[in-house]
């Protein structure tokens, strides 16, 4: 393996993952302050990125790093996914005074 190999595993991860989530190229550009070109230079396999933009890509993607390191990520993804949709649904279950305690545990071990 080398470097090329890894750009264009990255670049595919994210692509893979940016539309699994329905970003557009356009849509990301914004979200992570970068131009459209940038993306999809990232996403061929032409430019790696920088730390930041790493850092920045994973908060708007939702991944961990290593996930866009992953060939294939979606089918990781889709765990995921669906623990997101039933934290979401059952967090309308409870009532407003018990949000701010599932806040804080969220928050401690988010550290």
């Amino acid at each position: 393996m080398d470097g090329n190999n890894i750009k264009k595993i990255f670049g595919s991860s994210v692509q893979e993952i940016r539309k699994a989530n329905g970003i557009t190229q356009e849509k990301l550009a914004e979200l992570i302050g970068k131009d459209k070109n940038t993306i999809n230079r990232i996403e061929t396999g032409i430019n790696f990125v920088t730390g930041e933009t790493y850092a920045d890509l994973c908060n708007v993607l939702n991944v961990h790093p290593s996930i866009l390191m992953t060939q294939k990520p979606v089918f990781l993804l889709q765990e995921h996914i669906n623990y997101r949709n039933e934290i979401n649904q059952l967090l309308k279950t409870f009532p407003p005074e018990k949000l701010k305690d599932i806040y804080n545990i969220l928050l401690a071990m988010s550290k």
